[in-house]
């Protein structure tokens, strides 16, 4: 394991610079190694739900293969990208302050627990299939039974405004069969109809929902199985912010940083010289007889984030004293 994390192409899937990384301790290393294998792992795992997801819904292999694959690797370059934004800035720069770097994380974190909940509920349904079946039978059930009800009040209601032109009963007995047959075509064609549905956000509901949002549902809810069910989105949501967490917590005064800061500063430090030394060369020989330079109104050249005090300008009263002083 100690061999598989120390490796550069999961140094590279962590968003660093796997030349900086190599140059750091075997910790950090191991640490950077970890978030590139949490990045392939998280991405297998999504291609997993999303592939049998889809082919709940769809009952195509080659969709689910595909569909997978295609957000297998949308989840693999979207923490690419993610990772390479959270690399700290070693060089100098205008604070952004705290509240701006709280939201920037949540907005990050927010969008990968949404993600993490939804590859989570096909997994969910994968792993509990058998126990989230029997819950929906008992649904179908339920739901056959309401439906039934429902049909009965129809077509009472219907005899009722019929009664008044059946003369006799025999009409009466003949409209009730008639009724009897419409009741039992309906009633069929539900029941064929729950045979080709797939129930995909029943069983999500199923799987997450703890307390009846309306009071027409009569079935008990599992509530062992919900718990279960949450227990595995929230280990598979930490998992999906996991690696932005390692990312976040290593600190700027890391080996790594420290090491990065040193190469970028005395890459742009050598760039910027060059370029002065170029820029007054170029004044010298054109206005030879004028001793210009390159100017610049920071403190802090080639990052230029602290400018320069201008001059302090003095009051009337001032003014005044320092032309007496002229005039004795």
């Amino acid at each position: 394991m100690s061999k598989l994390l120390d490796n550069k192409r999961l140094w590279r899937l962590a968003g660093e610079d796997p030349f900086i990384v190599g140059q750091c301790t075997q910790q950090l290393r191991k640490k950077f190694g970890g978030i590139g294998l949490l990045v392939l792992f998280i991405s297998t795992i999504s291609a997993v739900g999303v592939a049998y997801g889809v082919e709940q819904i769809l009952n195509s292999t080659a969709a689910d293969l595909i569909l997978g694959l295609y957000f297998a690797l949308f989840v693999f370059f979207l923490y690419l990208f993610v990772l390479y934004t959270l690399s700290r800035d070693v060089l100098p720069s205008k604070d952004v302050g705290l509240q701006g770097k709280i939201v920037s994380y949540l907005i990050r974190i927010g969008f990968l627990i949404m993600l993490g909940f939804l590859v989570a509920q096909p997994l969910n349904y994968l792993i509990f299939k058998k126990y989230v079946d029997n819950e929906l039978i008992a649904y179908k059930k339920q739901e056959l039974v309401d439906f039934n009800q429902n049909l009965n009040k129809k077509y009472a209601s219907a005899l009722k405004k019929k009664r008044k032109e059946l003369s006799s009963n025999h009409l009466i007995f003949k409209e009730i069969e008639k009724n009897n047959r419409l009741k039992n075509r309906e009633l069929r064609n539900l029941i064929q109809t729950q045979k080709s549905r797939n129930y995909f956000i029943r069983k999500a509901l199923i799987q997450n929902t703890l307390f009846h949002i309306s009071n027409s549902y009569k079935t008990e809810i599992n509530k062992s199985l919900v718990f279960t069910t949450w227990m595995v989105t929230l280990f598979l949501i930490t998992i999906f912010i996991l690696p932005v967490l390692l990312k976040i917590f290593i600190s700027i005064s890391s080996e790594y940083y420290l090491i990065k800061q040193q190469i970028q500063r005395k890459l742009i430090d050598n760039h910027y010289a060059e370029f002065k030394k170029k820029y007054n060369s170029l004044f010298i020989q054109s206005f030879p007889e004028v001793n210009l330079s390159y100017p610049n109104n920071f403190s802090d050249p080639p990052y230029n984030t602290i400018p320069r005090k201008g001059p302090d300008h003095l009051n009337q009263e001032d003014f005044i004293k320092w032309l007496c002083d002229e005039g004795n």
